[in-house]
């Protein structure tokens, strides 16, 4: 293929083949075609070498040879034996001296995962004095547990962590990754992901597995939560997945459960790294108790979205031995704060007792209480879908039922009391 001075391939015309049609002449975005004795002619040191007069010639008259695309490396081209990796692994979270529940939530998922799998449970911890940590993990369902313990973690630093847990991916191998959608589980993942350069599905609200082709079945809200989207991983490991706290169920402990913990050694990064001067505490949560961990949870919704109606609320819930969430116009409103919203952008919630006081139930919030072992609904809409899926809906106006609830609710505990019980 031809070239310029400038060592560019350039486009040249055969002349006993151009039958002097001049198309390339006015396809050239340079203006480096002219015609000769009617015959088209390319100047190479103005051609740009874009191919466009190979394309429209009609006798091919043109030499001309497209570079064919370089084939990427990395992401999506780097090959790997899948059938190396084996077990659910699942990050273990130390903050402080404790382990966030999310990470004992997820084990219990990842056995029922491993039992699908027909492999084993693993336990990443990383850390600093964190062996009380890898013994309960044990006991919540690890059959191994590998631990870093560093004095180099005993802060979170995204740099050390992400190296820390790159490094067990690749000795361990493991086909799938759990971690918890916690601030550091969050950061932690998607550092790993793109060292590892495997696929993460953020925020998942499901996980299952098909069992023919060990693909981990990650299910997640989409397009603002209006339809829930099922995610895989195919030819990358390990399968990556963040689970917001409240959406797995809290696992039973076995105390008489044996596992082994393995201690691996950790290398620091070469580079510098920050040093900690001081911490700022982070306030406490405006609006009370944490309403995730609620057993009784009394949730208003956008048309119960009136000041007037929360005290009555707030006395209903306080009798049924729980406090009051919202959904998110209640936020909007300025009715109660953040912290007290359900849902995709709220929080996820678990509790005994669910009961949505004018929630139409769209799917956003949905996500972030389907876990609630008993759901009951106030609304005077019988087609609401949270209706459709409560376990107990009544249908009228909460203004007129809640009252009728309360007064009912006080009645049962003056008999109680009566009958000589002080609590």
């Amino acid at each position: 293929m031809p070239k310029n001075s400038k060592g560019r391939d350039v486009s040249e015309i055969i002349p006993d083949k151009c039958i002097g049609c001049q198309l390339c002449v006015g396809e050239c975005p340079v203006g480096a075609i002219e015609m000769h004795g009617g015959v088209a002619k390319v100047d190479p040191e103005v051609c740009i070498g874009c191919g466009k007069c190979f394309d429209v010639c009609p006798v091919e008259a043109v030499i001309f040879e497209k570079p064919r695309k370089k084939k990427l490396t990395g992401i999506g081209q780097k090959p790997r034996p899948l059938e190396e990796y084996q077990g659910v692994a699942v990050f273990i979270e130390v903050r402080g001296s404790k382990v966030a529940e999310v990470s004992w939530e997820l084990l219990g998922k990842a056995r029922e995962l491993a039992g699908k799998l027909n492999t084993q449970v693993f336990g990443f911890l990383m850390g600093s004095g964190v062996e009380p940590a890898a013994k309960d993990a044990v006991i919540y369902g690890c059959d191994i547990v590998y631990m870093v313990d560093n004095p180099l973690l005993q802060t979170y630093l995204s740099r050390v962590y992400g190296k820390a847990m790159v490094n067990l991916c690749e000795q361990v191998k493991p086909e799938i990754l759990l971690l918890g959608a916690t601030a550091q589980g969050r950061d932690l993942a998607s550092v790993v992901a793109t060292q590892l350069e495997t696929g993460l599905t953020a925020d998942c609200t499901g996980l299952d597995i098909d069992p023919q082709e060990r693909l981990l079945l990650m299910t997640r809200p989409t397009f603002g939560g209006n339809i829930m989207a099922t995610i895989v991983c195919r030819s990358h490991r390990p399968q990556m997945s963040t689970v917001r706290p409240g959406v797995m169920k809290m696992p039973k402990i076995d105390p008489q459960r044996r596992g082994e913990i393995r201690t691996l050694e950790f290398e620091a990064p070469k580079e510098a790294l920050p040093r900690v001067i001081d911490f700022v505490p982070i306030a406490p949560e405006v609006g009370g108790e944490d309403i995730g961990k609620a057993r009784v949870l009394v949730v208003a919704g956008k048309g119960a979205c009136d000041a007037g109606a929360m005290p009555m609320l707030e006395e209903f819930a306080k009798l049924m031995g729980g406090t009051i969430g919202c959904s998110r116009p209640v936020v909007q409103a300025g009715l109660l704060p953040y912290t007290r919203q359900v849902g995709q952008t709220g929080k996820t919630v678990s509790p005994r007792i669910y009961v949505g006081v004018a929630v139409s139930g769209a799917v956003q919030h949905l996500v972030g209480m389907q876990g609630s072992e008993k759901i009951i609904a106030i609304n005077t809409d019988r087609h609401a879908p949270l209706v459709q899926i409560a376990d107990y809906a009544l249908i009228g106006d909460y203004r007129e039922i809640v009252p009728k609830l309360i007064k009912g609710l006080e009645a049962r505990i003056q008999t109680f009391k009566s009958k000589g019980n002080s609590k």
